[in-house]
């Protein structure tokens, strides 16, 4: 069992420098733990999963294929469910990625899914939602960048530059200042 694990691992870990991801992604499974998974869907999971660069896949649609395979095999896996949620709201999707996100959470209700959600409504111009998910995601866990800089985002979306910076300075101080320094270079923030 844990020779099957390390393989997977070494799988995934090279697949991931392939695609030269430069950040965690949106949300990792913990459930995900040597003999919770079959072989099969850990592999497939990762062969997703590599589709990921931070927030962004570069091949939604791909995704959404590979993810309904996972989910078909393993519907209590939620890491692939809100994998899925953010592919469907790259396509653009709302109710697609809605419910997948929801059923994430539902099985896992960490702070990185509501995070996700948030960031899956912002997409789709739902500004309130988003800020309710990534205002309950931060309640859950104050340390996680992700929410932040999402929270930044809708910020900037809605005019407001001042505050956009002050929860980019916040994700930055918590382990991401990719935002803030794009901002920054942007002259948004100081």
């Amino acid at each position: 069992m844990r020779r099957n694990f390390l393989k997977i691992f070494v799988v995934v870990f090279l697949l991931a420098a392939c695609a030269g991801k430069e950040s965690p992604p949106p949300s990792p499974d913990v459930k995900g733990l040597p003999g919770k998974r079959s072989e099969e869907v850990e592999l497939l999971f990762a062969k997703a999963h590599v589709l990921w660069k931070g927030d962004t896949c570069a091949e939604p649609q791909e995704a959404v294929r590979i993810l309904d395979e996972v989910i078909a095999r393993d519907p209590d896996f939620a890491a692939a469910w809100a994998y899925r949620g953010l592919a469907y709201s790259e396509l653009g999707k709302r109710d697609e990625a809605f419910d997948d996100l929801t059923k994430a959470i539902r099985l896992d209700p960490r702070a990185e899914h509501y995070a996700d959600r948030g960031l899956a409504s912002l997409r789709g111009g739902a500004f309130s939602a988003a800020r309710q998910d990534l205002n309950y995601s931060l309640k859950k866990d104050q340390k996680q960048y992700r929410a932040w800089n999402i929270l930044g985002e809708a910020a900037l979306r809605e005019g407001n530059v001042t505050q956009a910076c002050e929860y980019y300075a916040k994700g930055c101080s918590n382990g991401n200042c990719t935002p803030l320094e794009r901002a920054r270079k942007d002259g948004q923030c100081k």
